[in-house]
């Protein structure tokens, strides 16, 4: 943006104070994460709301110090949003969530375009709708809270989903990872060959997704962000025995009766047992093929958490492979951002699943490969919001 289209004048502010926007603002950052993530369990909780509007606070005073009024002015209706949440006893609904994270990211963007010299982004353009549509939430009926939401949604970042209420099978994400699968070209870029296993492992993992709708696809979806994650890392994982495990490391879910897999509600421990299986099954399956013992590994051990609390024998980072670490953050990313077991109106953002892996870096996930995927996740936003503007 230029000095003659913002309220700062960038050249005059000094690295320290800079420096500590930044500090406070990555600070309150990390406590609406925090409060967002604990308000999915319990969305009635005002002790997280005040913590939630105390952060937002904290964030808009800044912006107001730093004269920037335009995007404290966004914060303001956020935080409107929220206090009439507190008021009405209201269920602090999983959508109102995102809409926080959403302008939250889009302020960090704006500010680093501003620091980078960059023309007026595109953001401040859009925001007195962006604000009008979030202070709209707060005074529809709920017969139309749905469409308000929506439309914030999309005003604060266009290439995410909307589904409404009666979800088809042909829905798409739209989001920075495309839905279709890699084409050989793509392949061959990540260093993946295409061989007779390879197809098989393809063709064999095609009528597995068709047991459960919404799995339709989740391999294509996968292989690229598994093959991307391993590439920006300079490709530790060898990519041929990556992308064969990918096609394969669900194999054994696909085994199981559909009753489990389709199930809703608590499964049994008989259930949980079975599915604690599909790992072995699947490198049962690819453990004869010798040429692909390092897959088989990667199969095996992809519920395995760095901790040591994940199953089948339960290892420590050190004994997990590396492309199963891989596997285990994208496997999650896929399965936040493609929730159709049930109805949702919003498939969430890579943007909250980017947050919440983040939550589980040194238990669940290697921080190694957290951090692999947040630079890759945020050089990718920031080069889609470069294209918009």
């Amino acid at each position: 943006m230029t000095k003659t289209e913002s309220s700062i004048e960038v050249d005059t502010i000094d690295g320290d104070t800079l420096s500590g926007f930044f500090e406070r603002f990555n600070k309150a950052g990390k406590e609406i994460e925090e409060s967002l993530l604990m308000l999915d369990q319990t969305p009635y909780d005002t002790q997280l709301l005040k913590k939630l509007n105390k952060a937002l606070l904290n964030i808009k005073q800044s912006l107001i110090e730093m004269e920037f009024n335009e995007l404290a002015f966004l914060v303001q209706s956020i935080g409107n949003l929220i206090s009439s949440i507190q008021v009405n006893k209201s269920k602090f609904e999983s959508t109102y969530g995102d809409i926080v994270l959403l302008a939250m990211d889009d302020i960090k963007t704006a500010f680093e375009k501003m620091i980078e010299g960059s023309d007026r982004c595109e953001l401040l353009d859009r925001l007195p709708k962006i604000c009008e549509a979030i202070n709209k939430i707060s005074l529809v009926d709920k017969l139309h809270l749905d469409e308000a939401i929506k439309d914030t949604l999309l005003l604060l970042d266009p290439t995410i989903e909307i589904l409404e209420s009666t979800i088809t099978e042909k829905n798409t994400l739209q989001s920075l990872f495309e839905d279709s699968p890699p084409d050989e070209e793509e392949l061959i870029a990540y260093g993946v060959e295409e061989n007779e296993d390879f197809i098989f492992f393809k063709g064999l993992a095609e009528p597995l997704e068709e047991r459960a709708h919404y799995w339709r696809g989740r391999s294509g979806r996968m292989l690229r962000l598994a093959l991307k994650m391993n590439d920006h890392a300079g490709r530790p994982v060898e990519p041929n025995q990556l992308a064969a495990a990918v096609y394969m490391h669900d194999a054994g879910m696909g085994l199981l009766p559909v009753g489990i897999i389709s199930k809703e509600g608590a499964l049994t421990d008989d259930e949980l047992s079975q599915i604690r299986e599909h790992p072995r099954i699947g490198y049962e399956l690819l453990r004869y093929m010798k040429q692909w013992g390092e897959a088989a590994l990667i199969v095996l051990h992809h519920h395995e958490k760095v901790d040591g609390t994940g199953y089948p024998a339960g290892l420590k980072e050190k004994d997990i492979s590396e492309g199963a670490k891989i596997m285990a953050i994208v496997d999650m990313i896929d399965a936040r951002t493609h929730e159709r077991s049930h109805a949702t109106m919003l498939k969430r953002p890579l943007l909250r699943a980017a947050m919440e892996i983040s939550k589980y870096a040194d238990n669940q996930f290697s921080s190694y490969w957290v951090d692999i995927f947040r630079d890759l996740f945020h050089k990718a936003r920031k080069q889609e919001q470069s294209e918009k503007n």
